[in-house]
């Protein structure tokens, strides 16, 4: 053990492990000749996005996809601050019995530098080492590029082994607007996550949990889809506006909820989760939220909604947003001065409608007992939701 803590003293980059279920990561060393803020590149999407160069962060996208999916990983990519000049190597394994994920983050020493050869090797990480389909479509030509063998098996069945997958395989001429759209946003924000109505007519419609995530190949532009999950019949797609109707009285009933939580509540949120077009609207009351516009959307992607359903979590609490995963967490929460708080789900007849959020100012300001504490808050945001939906 003396040995193991000397290496880990010595190590020259970053030792970290993820709590998946509570998106929370720990680091172990400090790199302090990195040359840039190594532990808020493991936090945080937006830090990435601007610190690394853009041909390489797919291959970053892809990295945390396998995270969620528990499986082995590797990834070299390179950063701006430095012309790419220093490439890094970030590595990581699961734990599946500690529901932890492993790794480390240093520089990477590549014979010859890093060169399109290994860029392009690299490319094949595109559809992953993954048992759920993924496919990939070129948005110039609307034509799918490749597809793995479990999207293969979905789509064709029998005749996987004898044919390609193509396009019309997956989308149908009369779904394909919708599918398009949602394409187009992962171009605008790298990332989109909603349900999509996919098949065709052997196979049949059905729903699925779809993730989009753009790819910068050199000369195209690439969308990999991932079918997180697929749901065994259509679901009943909930209207984005199905709570607008009566948005004048949310507030005061809001705030009267707020009212019934402990003093060191600083907030109360109420997350509506808009599946079908891969967004959640956010209502906030209380100080904490003083400053947030009413109704703000963000992408579905990096949220709350996101982990409860992925874990199937029947409440989640966020210790501290400063050493959160999430990406909501670095764009709404730790902005606003919130560093902790509790999560409840709620479900309507589509799956999950919304999300009951309590925000503390100060580190760990809801315990294990949280959901016993303000049991009384969520019966009420429970039977507000029926109300709401009921118009």
């Amino acid at each position: 053990m003396a040995s193991f803590l000397q290496w880990r003293k010595g190590f020259p980059g970053l030792l970290w492990s993820i709590c998946q279920r509570e998106s929370r990561i720990k680091v172990f060393t400090r790199w302090r000749d990195a040359g840039f803020d190594a532990p808020q590149l493991l936090k945080n999407a937006a830090f990435r996005k601007n610190a690394v160069m853009e041909q390489d962060y797919p291959l970053l996208v892809e990295f945390w996809d396998m995270i969620h999916a528990g499986r082995p990983a590797a990834v070299i990519f390179r950063l701006k601050h430095d012309d790419g000049r220093k490439p890094l190597i970030l590595q990581g394994w699961p734990q599946p019995e500690q529901d932890v994920y492993s790794g480390f983050l240093k520089e990477a020493y590549l014979p010859g530098g890093y060169n399109s050869a290994c860029y392009n090797a690299q490319l094949k990480m595109r559809l992953g080492d993954a048992d759920y389909p993924v496919f990939t479509v070129d948005l110039e030509n609307q034509t799918l590029y490749d597809a793995n063998r479990a999207a293969q098996e979905l789509f064709l069945g029998e005749e996987q082994a004898v044919r390609a997958l193509v396009l019309d395989d997956v989308v149908p001429q009369s779904l394909m607007k919708g599918f398009s759209a949602a394409m187009e946003k992962a171009v605008e924000r790298d990332a989109w996550s909603g349900k999509l109505l996919l098949g065709n007519g052997e196979r049949g419609l059905f729903s699925a949990h779809v993730r989009l995530t753009l790819w910068g190949e050199s000369g195209k532009e690439v969308v990999r889809v991932a079918l997180v999950n697929v749901d065994a019949k259509p679901p009943k797609l909930e209207e984005d506006g199905a709570l607008a109707l009566c948005t004048e009285e949310l507030r005061p009933a809001l705030e009267k909820l707020h009212n019934l939580c402990e003093p060191e509540v600083d907030g109360l949120m109420l997350s509506h989760i808009q599946m079908g077009s891969g967004r959640v609207a956010v209502y906030g009351v209380g100080s904490a939220f003083n400053s947030l516009e009413w109704g703000t959307l963000h992408a579905y992607e990096g949220t709350i909604a996101q982990d409860i359903q992925r874990y199937s979590l029947s409440s989640l609490i966020v210790e501290d947003t400063l050493d959160s995963v999430k990406s909501i967490d670095w764009a709404l929460f730790a902005p606003l001065g919130i560093r902790s708080y509790f999560a409840k789900p709620f479900y309507a007849e589509h799956g999950l409608h919304a999300v009951l959020i309590l925000a503390a100012k100060r580190q760990r300001g809801f315990g294990a007992d949280a959901e016993a504490m303000y049991a009384d808050v969520a019966a009420a945001f429970g039977q507000l939701m029926l109300r709401w939906r009921s118009f």
